[in-house]
């Protein structure tokens, strides 16, 4: 079982992040997955699918003292337990995957390899604010796309625009601060956390 980081960032709060190294197969026994699953049906590309595997294990080692795995999805694709009191999240990336549960509330998570395709992208989610920070540095730019990947994750009901409606700072520290603006419901805060020594970047939304 290659979970390399396992983390709690409050009480209520934890984190797994799973190195990948076994085959579907594996994966699915690890799960007790003895029947069809419709969605992992559904991803054809063989290293997707072993990357859903992954996140959905770092999801049960989590998930272990609560007894309780049993997820559905709502109508905008958002996974739930069936235990709705707590929160989940899942994120994979080239051979790793991660989850995060939140006992008070809804989470997100995000894993994020650094690449240069970033540069090209970055007019897309830098709101104005984080401009003069990011500064074309791919490692800065990173944490922002990924921290905005996991407030959208968090929110789970409605597009938003990353360049308008989410808005982070404070991403140099271990604890940094996201803002999502919504038209209706006006501006909602959250905590980011950015654990250290991990392969990749990690940014948790709660």
């Amino acid at each position: 079982m290659p979970i390399i980081k396992k983390g709690e960032v409050e009480e209520s709060v934890h984190f797994a992040i799973w190195q990948i190294e076994e085959e579907a197969d594996t994966l699915q026994e690890f799960l007790n997955l003895t029947i069809q699953d419709e969605e992992l049906n559904s991803i054809k590309v063989e290293s997707r699918r072993i990357e859903s595997l992954a996140a959905r294990c770092a999801l049960r080692v989590l998930l272990e003292p609560f007894g309780d795995f049993e997820i559905y999805k709502d109508k905008f694709g958002k996974p739930h337990l069936v235990d709705e009191s707590i929160g989940l999240s899942i994120s994979h990336a080239k051979g790793y995957a991660a989850a995060a549960i939140n006992l008070n509330g809804p989470i997100g998570i995000d894993i994020e390899h650094e690449r240069e395709q970033v540069l090209k992208i970055a007019h897309k989610f830098v709101h104005s604010s984080e401009r003069k920070w990011v500064d074309g540095d791919i490692n800065r730019l990173t944490r922002v796309w990924s921290a905005k990947e996991a407030l959208y994750k968090l929110h789970g009901r409605t597009q938003l625009i990353f360049a308008e409606q989410l808005i982070t700072k404070n991403l140099d520290r271990p604890y940094g601060e996201g803002k999502i603006i919504e038209r209706d419901e006006g501006v909602s805060l959250y905590k980011l956390f950015l654990p250290a020594d991990t392969p990749l970047t990690t940014v948790i939304a709660y």
